[in-house]
């Protein structure tokens, strides 16, 4: 006889553990996610700053919610951005952010963005 943690251990392994996954919407999240770090990482890549260093988790803490305010902005304006727009809105926060502090971000590090630049400056005003 199975004991119950077994029996239950037994039946997630035959359900479809990413039902979720499916979803289109859930989708277009994890590639908007995906984006966003693929351009953290560029970033912190491209400045020659350690991973470990102390000063990121304030830098995402803070890039975080201007993203989510200039994404939201955008949408209130009408401007239409798709997801794929998403890493690029990131990336500017946070540059923004880590200039901030001192940091010098180089012109070609960060990716062409026309009006997001200018909407980016708006939420940082």
């Amino acid at each position: 006889m199975l004991a119950g943690s077994q029996i239950f251990e037994n039946s997630l392994a035959e359900m479809d553990m990413d039902e979720w996954g499916k979803d289109p919407a859930v989708q277009a999240l994890r590639k908007v996610f995906k984006g966003m770090e693929k351009s953290l990482v560029q970033i912190i890549e491209g400045l020659a700053i350690s991973p470990y260093d102390h000063r990121i988790r304030g830098w995402l803490e803070t890039a975080l919610p201007k993203f989510e305010k200039a994404w939201h902005l955008a949408h209130q304006t009408d401007m239409n951005l798709r997801e794929e727009a998403a890493p690029v809105v990131y990336a500017h926060c946070l540059a923004k952010v880590i200039a901030s502090a001192g940091v010098e971000i180089p012109d070609d590090l960060l990716p062409a963005a026309g009006q997001i630049r200018k909407l980016v400056n708006e939420v940082f005003t």
